[in-house]
């Protein structure tokens, strides 16, 4: 069988009062014990006293009657003697021990009892089997009459009535002594229970209250040990309720702004889905991104950005409920929760009143901002009836936002998932294009505006799909800048350029120049070395190379940038400023920058010479890139009027279809064979009426 063992735990309380009880019962009951052993000490002194003083008194009285053998005289005297309380024998004895008169008290329980185990009354037996006895004392006293001795007086007195007074004693005194420990127990007790467990109690529900979140301060009643444990207790729970609260603060809302960060907007999501379901309504998020922040924080420097960040926020909280929620997901991103939306017309209001106030000017450290936002719109349940694909639809949205144009607001529809889907097909195929040789070069030319002869040519990257044929780089290109995958296949742009260029020079056919557009991923990866490497390996002197930079790529770190410039420009190759005057700040890139091209965008290009405001920015331009001994190239040129009014203002290269579209490898290269067999300045080709078939790099 097991058998279980139940370990009884004593609680404070009880551990101390039986402490308290152990030394009081110990304490006291030393105390009676010393007290009736003094008492029996005390007793049985005056008890052998009396012995003594009738003993002297009969040495006294007796010799007279042993000299007139008056034996009932003495009789007598033992007699009386034996009748005083306590004494159980008095015997008067000869000088050789024989009795002369006895007096034993046989109705003694203790004479009786030895009477009885030895079956006679002989006196001098009798007093053989009293004399060792402890309950007895035994006195002698001698009895003399001029010096000499007639006899001996023996008397014998209990010490039974002794003993019972003490029994009776000490039982009165243990009866006495157990009301008082309890009764001192019990006091104790409540003392202690009152100023040390309370206190102590109160302490451990804090405690246990601290465990579960709840700061409950203890009261402090005194100054004592306890007051100070209490105290340090009451500075511990604060300290720790202080430092939860910054922990929940920081893990739950924006150190910067002060928003609910991510992860609190997950939570407000899934509490607004659970409780839209249970009173069927709808809510609406709106995903907010700001366009060109990082041209602020490039621009105006990151603490310029803080503030934008943090002004954005409270733009917002400023025109919304207090039952909406506003939080910072992260970068530049906002997230807004509306409950209770009635229909899309409510939630497209709400969109509309945030972009308006967003893109509000503002004056930050001094300077005047204008930021615009994207925002996309999701609506419960329509959209999604989790917290997670509310959000990725929210982003999705966004997206697409973005892409329509600055400061929109865009609902999320199933037509942007379906885009969604294939985006990330076209990324799943772009990742084998490039293993799979689908990827080709393409080849516009450049030519000198006032002469109209061929100079070199910009190279273009074309995508040919197995299933969707010929897709533009506008739609590729981004996605592999976003993904990564522009690394990998800028340096086999690069590397096939210079490939093509040496072999057209050894044929005797090479253009003087091959413009080539280069990413801002790209441009991170130690893009210096690289093309180094590549022009060492093909024998392509400097002046082949023309890179064309836009100003993405400058609003990366700028240490890094003018670094990597310098090292280009070390090298010897040109440097282009792609896509001038379509930026956030080219004026201050080409003050910060030293370039030798730029190229201006086709943007302004198209409305020449018929609309006054391109027609001042070009000339503007222009001017500009002279009195800065800048090349300038229009790219775009598509008709003659364009082209004349450009040779006529002194632009120094054009290209675009009215001149030549975009040629694969083999068509440039019998292009360029054309030009020599003819060595002379190619006219135009007749490309006039064709029509537009893509659009130009």
């Amino acid at each position: 069988m097991r058998t279980e063992r139940r370990v009884i735990r004593l609680g404070l309380g009880a551990k101390f009062t039986l402490t308290v009880l152990t030394i009081l019962a110990c304490t006291m009951a030393a105390n009676t014990l010393y007290s009736v052993y003094a008492s029996t000490r005390f007793h049985e002194k005056q008890l052998v006293e009396r012995g003594r003083a009738l003993g002297r008194l009969i040495s006294l009285v007796s010799p007279e009657a042993i000299l007139g053998f008056d034996f009932l005289l003495l009789n007598d005297y033992t007699r009386q003697v034996s009748a005083q309380p306590d004494v159980v024998y008095g015997v008067i004895l000869s000088p050789k021990g024989s009795p002369l008169s006895a007096y034993i008290d046989d109705s003694d329980p203790f004479v009786r009892a030895r009477i009885n185990a030895t079956g006679s009354t002989d006196i001098t037996r009798l007093l053989q089997e009293l004399d060792h006895q402890p309950e007895l004392i035994r006195l002698e006293f001698p009895i003399v009459h001029n010096d000499v001795e007639l006899g001996r007086f023996l008397v014998g007195m209990s010490k039974q009535s002794l003993h019972a007074e003490s029994r009776r004693r000490l039982a009165f005194q243990l009866i006495a002594l157990t009301a008082l420990v309890m009764f001192l127990c019990a006091a104790i007790y409540l003392a202690f229970r009152a100023n040390v467990l309370f206190p102590i109690q109160a302490l451990i529900s804090a405690s246990r209250n601290v465990g579960r979140g709840q700061y409950t301060r203890v009261d402090v009643k005194s100054e004592d040990e306890l007051g100070q444990l209490a105290q340090a207790f009451n500075a511990m729970a604060e300290e720790v309720r202080r430092e939860q609260a910054k922990l929940h603060r920081q893990a739950n809302f924006d150190t910067l702004t002060g928003l609910p960060n991510r992860l609190m907007a997950l939570d407000r999501i899934n509490q607004a889905i659970n409780r839209a379901r249970r009173t069927s309504q709808r809510f609406a998020l709106f995903f907010i991104d700001l366009d060109n922040f990082k041209s602020v924080n490039d621009s105006l420097g990151h603490a310029v950005g803080d503030e934008l960040l943090v002004a954005t926020g409270m733009r917002v909280q400023a025109i919304l409920r207090d039952a909406d929620t506003v939080a910072r997901l992260g970068g530049d991103e906002f997230l807004v929760l509306v409950p209770d939306v009635v229909n899309e017309l409510q939630a497209e209001e709400i969109a509309e009143r945030l972009v308006r106030t967003i893109s509000q000017p503002q004056t930050l450290s001094g300077r005047k901002v204008v930021a615009r936002c994207s925002i996309g719109i999701v609506v419960f349940p329509d959209n999604g009836e989790t917290a997670a694909a509310l959000m990725a639809n929210a982003d999705n949205a966004m997206y697409q936002a973005k892409a329509s144009g600055h400061g929109s607001a865009i609902f999320f529809t199933e037509d942007m998932n379906t885009r969604l889907h294939q985006r990330m097909q076209m990324e799943q195929d772009l990742n084998q294009a490039l293993e799979l040789g689908q990827l080709a070069l393409h080849f516009q030319p450049i030519y000198n505006a006032a002469a109209r002869c061929h100079r070199g040519a910009e190279v273009l990257l074309r995508w040919q799909h197995p299933e969707r044929g010929s897709v533009g780089p506008a739609e590729f290109i981004p996605l592999a800048e976003a993904t990564g995958q522009i690394v990998a296949i800028g340096d086999w742009v690069l590397e096939q350029a210079c490939r093509k260029w040496s072999q057209w020079h050894r044929a005797g056919l090479g253009p003087d120049f091959l413009a080539i557009n280069i990413s801002r991923v790209q441009f991170r990866k130690r893009f210096a070395r690289r093309l180094g490497e590549l022009m060492t390996t093909y024998e392509i002197p400097p002046h082949a190379l023309e890179l064309e930079i836009t100003e993405s790529v400058l609003l990366d770190d700028h240490h890094h940038v003018a670094e990597e410039l310098n090292s280009l420009r070390a090298i010897g190759v040109t440097l282009s400023l792609d896509d001038f005057g379509t930026g956030y700040s080219s004026l201050s890139y080409l003050k910060r920058f030293r370039f030798d091209v730029l190229k201006i965008d086709r943007s302004f290009v198209s409305g020449l010479p018929d609309k006054p405001e391109d027609v001042l920015l070009v000339k503007a331009i222009l001017a500009m890139a002279k009195g800065l001994d800048l090349k300038v190239v229009a790219e775009g040129v598509e008709s003659d009027d364009q082209l004349q009014f450009l040779s006529a203002q002194g632009c120094d290269y054009v290209q675009g279809y009215l001149l030549a579209s975009p040629m694969d490898e083999t068509a440039y290269g019998r292009y360029l064979e054309s030009l020599m067999v003819r060595a002379e300045p190619v006219a135009l080709v007749a490309t006039r009426n064709r029509r537009r078939a893509g659009t130009s790099g």
